[in-house]
């Protein structure tokens, strides 16, 4: 999947975004927009609205850190990473060449969802020092934020291991072929 939008570089890695993005962003927005002035009327539309945002940037800024880690250890085991390219269904990595071993095919595919559940960990802990509860109900925008961030990068992270292609858990088994073709991964 090639990106319209080139966004940034890192680690000479492109990153961009697909135009689909733009739709799930919004769609991820309204539904955030909704539960916290559901759980929260209190905060008032200005904080539900801001906060729906930047929860949003925060979760496609996951997205790309678990592309990211998939990258990176395509990268240390001399696999060329060309872009990153976010979309409606999450993210695809575009690695150049197939991995010639067992086992860099295991810590390309492990590696997003470690990072995803690392990310939600982290930020069910800082939800929890802020007084989250589960419910959502009465609490800051913070903890809220982060609580949301949480339970999504861990759910993510359970999602990808599901042993289907184009998923991480299905990576070794279905995504065997021609070396040197161009290969996608989502999320």
């Amino acid at each position: 999947m090639k990106a319209q939008i080139k966004l940034f570089r890192v680690f000479g890695i492109q990153i961009g975004l697909h135009y689909s993005w733009l739709l799930i962003a919004v769609l991820i927005v309204l539904s955030l927009a909704g539960q916290f002035a559901a759980t929260n009327p209190q905060w008032g539309a200005n904080i539900i609205w801001g906060v729906s945002i930047l929860t949003a940037l925060l979760f496609f800024a996951t997205i790309v850190i678990h592309e990211l880690s998939h990258a990176a250890i395509a990268k240390a085991r001399g696999l060329p990473v060309r872009s990153i390219t976010l979309f409606a269904l999450g993210g695809v990595a575009q690695i150049e060449k197939e991995a010639s071993d067992a086992r860099t095919e295991f810590w390309m595919g492990i590696a997003g969802p470690i990072t995803s559940a690392l990310i939600g960990l982290i930020c069910l802990g800082g939800a929890a020092g802020l007084g989250w509860n589960p419910s959502f109900h009465h609490q800051s925008p913070w903890a809220a934020m982060l609580g949301w961030l949480g339970v999504i990068n861990l759910a993510l992270a359970v999602f990808n291991m599901i042993p289907g292609f184009p998923l991480d858990g299905g990576r070794g088994r279905c995504l065997r072929g021609k070396a040197g073709r161009s290969r996608a991964r989502r999320f």
